[in-house]
């Protein structure tokens, strides 16, 4: 049997549910209540914050030293060391001779990077403007720096560098008027006593390397003009530089002579002087100044 086009067929049962769907939806967009979010497992997206980069030491190389404070490096700029003061008019050309022994033609660690006003390390690690302090070069500028105003007491209390002859005269204990009657003739002076002491103390090691300190005491009843500090090493180290002292070796024996700014040493003072080695930081057993024993302090 044929069915004529007008007839009307039912809707399958299908149909139904879609149709629903659609219906409920037109009502919720006409004043019903608001459809429940969907649930998403996708995190909102903000945008990245760029960081600025840190700024990281560099090495560089000191090509010129204007004085104790002021270099310039191998790429042309001129800086200043931050925490030092100027060094005083007594004592500027000594710790000009001291900044470039230390520092000229020598790799450093700058930072940080760009600006007028730096820190340097030297290649062992050594804080520049801290040692210069320390040995009594200059002062520092800063007196809420902890470490450099430890390191300007111990400078001031050994009496080394600027703390010391020219820039400070030794103190003297003036002698009573006699009220008593003069007495007899003095016999002729004791001759002078000679005597030394060393104090020879490893600050940093690393491998294949160390630096030291050491202290040199005129222990003696005369002033030291001109002085010439020797010893053995046990053997292998080698000295690679030397501050406030000029060095000599050969083999094991070592031999380190006044600078023209601590040529004397007057009676119960002392002199720093320092170095670096390669090698062990085992401490020679004997010290001689100008040929006479000194003791270990």
């Amino acid at each position: 049997m044929t069915r004529s086009r007008g007839d009307a067929r039912p809707a399958p049962a299908t149909r139904w549910p879609a149709i629903a769907a659609v219906l409920l939806i037109g009502v919720a967009g006409c004043g019903g209540e608001p459809a429940p979010p969907v649930a998403t497992t996708t995190p909102p997206a903000f945008p990245s914050i760029i960081e600025p980069p840190l700024k990281t030491a560099y090495s560089s190389t000191v090509q010129n030293v204007v004085d104790v404070r002021t270099v310039r490096l191998s790429d042309g700029e001129e800086v200043r060391i931050k925490g030092l003061g100027a060094a005083d008019a007594c004592w500027a050309d000594a710790s000009t001779t001291f900044a470039k022994t230390m520092l000229l033609e020598k790799p450093v660690e700058r930072t940080p990077d760009g600006e007028p006003v730096v820190s340097l390390r030297l290649a062992d690690g050594t804080d520049y403007a801290l040692l210069a302090v320390e040995m009594g070069m200059t002062r520092g500028e800063n007196p809420d720096d902890r470490a450099m105003v430890e390191a300007e007491t111990s400078a001031s209390t050994k009496r080394l560098g600027r703390w010391g002859p020219p820039c400070v005269a030794p103190s003297t204990t003036a002698t009573p008027v006699p009220t008593t009657p003069a007495a007899p003739a003095a016999p002729p002076a004791p001759k002078p006593v000679t005597g030394c002491s060393v104090a020879y103390v490893v600050t940093h090691t690393w491998q294949g390397g160390f630096r030291t300190d050491v202290t040199l005491r005129n222990t003696g009843a005369a002033e030291v003009n001109g002085w010439t500090l020797r010893w053995t090493f046990a053997g292998g180290q080698t000295v690679s530089e030397m501050w406030n002292a000029t060095q000599r070796q050969t083999g094991r024996d070592v031999a380190a002579t006044a600078v023209p700014y601590n040529v004397a040493i007057p009676a119960g003072e002392s002199v720093l002087m320092g170095f670096t080695a390669s090698g062990s930081s085992t401490t020679p057993r004997a010290f001689t100044l100008n040929g006479h024993a000194c003791s270990l302090a």
